[in-house]
């Protein structure tokens, strides 16, 4: 896992917490929901290709 995604997890963590105290905020969510699309799509990336390498290794 790429450290930039590491740190948008935590900052969606943070996102979602923020959303309970103070109430929805429909554009943080809307962003939020890019931010979420882009690390599922690194993830997947990564797990891929460590499952490709454990494979031939």
């Amino acid at each position: 896992m790429r450290a930039c995604t590491l740190i948008c997890t935590i900052g969606i963590v943070f996102l979602l917490i923020d959303q309970f105290y103070s109430g929805l905020n429909w554009e943080r969510l809307f962003i939020g929901g890019f931010v979420i699309v882009g690390i599922w799509t690194d993830c997947e990336r990564w797990l891929r290709y460590k499952l490709k390498h454990r494979k031939h290794g």
